[in-house]
C-alpha cells in the first residue's frame, strides 16, 4: 500500500500556453492512522517520489500535502529501530529535507491540522507554505533531543522568532505561523486547492527564469549550504547514539568540528 500518492493536476489554461502539456504534481502523505508520522518506509517513498517529480520534465511545480485532515505528526516515535536503523532513518530524512529544499522547480506545501517536527521540516523546506485555522506547528527537536530546525526556520521567521520557537519547542496555531511569516498564505478554503493554485501560478511563468531564480535565492540566502550542515549533524549524532559530544569532535572530512559554521558536506 502506498504511502505517499503522487497525483498531477493539469496547469490552468490560462498558464497552459506557457507551459503546454506540462502538470503540478501533488504529493499527498497518507499514513492517516498515525497523522501522517513518517516512518521509514514513508520516508523512502516521499525521497523517491520528490526526486522523480524533480526529475519529470513534464511536472512543472510541487505541492506537498498530507492526508485525513494532517499535514504531518512528525517522525513515527513507534517504530522499532535498532542503531542501524535509526542512522538510515535520519539519513532519509535529511535526503528528503535537501531535495525538496533544493529543488529546481518550484514546491508549495499545503497544510492541515499537525505539522510538527520531521513534517513542519519538509514544509519548511518548500517555497511557500498555505494553511488552514486548523494548522498547528511545533520544532520539537530541543525537548527530543535533537538539534534541528534552525537552518530552513531562521531564514523564513528571523533569528529572534526562530530562536523563540525552536529553544521552546512551544505549538503555535496557524494564526501566529501566518503573522510571523511561517505561513504566506492563511486560507478559509482548502488548503490543498489553494496550494495547487499557487503552484499553477508560478508554472504560469518562464520556467527558466523560475530554476534561475531559485537558485539565486538559494545563493543569496545561503540555505542549501544551511541544511546540508544540519544534515549531517543529524546523521553524525545518529550514529553516535544520540551523544553529543560527537559534535563538537573533530570531523574527519575536515579540521573543523561537526557543527563549524564553514563545514561543507561535499
Amino acid at each position: 500500500m502506498p504511502l505517499v500518492n503522487a497525483t498531477d493536476r493539469p496547469i490552468a489554461a490560462a498558464s497552459a500556453e506557457k507551459v503546454p502539456d506540462r502538470v503540478v504534481r501533488v504529493l499527498e502523505l497518507d499514513r492517516p492512522d498515525a497523522r501522517n508520522a513518517m516512518s521509514t518506509a514513508l520516508l523512502g517513498q516521499l525521497l523517491d517520489a520528490v526526486t522523480d517529480a524533480r526529475e519529470d520534465d513534464d511536472v512543472a511545480a510541487i505541492v506537498l500535502t498530507g492526508a485525513a485532515g494532517h499535514f504531518s505528526g512528525g517522525a513515527d516515535l513507534k517504530e522499532a529501530m535498532d542503531r542501524a536503523g535509526q542512522v538510515r532513518r535520519m539519513e532519509l530524512f535529511g535526503m528528503v529535507y535537501e531535495a525538496v529544499a533544493t529543488s529546481p522547480k518550484a514546491t508549495v506545501a499545503g497544510i492541515t491540522g499537525s505539522c510538527v517536527g520531521g513534517g513542519v521540516e519538509v514544509a519548511a523546506a518548500c517555497d511557500i507554505r498555505v494553511a488552514d485555522a486548523t494548522a498547528r506547528f511545533r520544532f520539537p527537536g530541543a525537548s527530543l533531543g535533537f538539534p534541528v530546525g534552525p537552518a530552513k526556520l531562521v531564514g523564513l521567521v528571523g533569528l529572534g522568532t526562530a530562536k523563540d520557537l525552536v529553544l521552546t519547542s512551544r505549538m503555535i496555531d496557524a494564526a501566529e505561523a501566518h503573522r510571523i511569516g511561517l505561513v504566506q498564505r492563511l486560507v478559509d478554503t482548502d488548503p490543498l486547492e489553494a496550494a495547487v493554485d499557487v503552484a499553477t501560478a508560478i508554472a504560469g511563468n518562464h520556467p527558466h527564469a523560475i530554476t534561475y531564480l531559485k537558485a539565486q535565492f538559494d545563493r543569496f540566502s545561503g540555505l542549501g549550504d544551511r541544511v546540508a550542515a544540519e544534515n549531517d549533524a543529524l546523521h553524525a549524532l545518529a550514529e553516535a547514539g544520540g551523544d553529543f559530544t560527537a559534535l563538537t569532535a573533530p570531523n574527519p572530512k575536515t579540521t573543523s568540528g561537526w557543527s563549524a559554521v564553514a563545514w561543507k558536506h561535499r
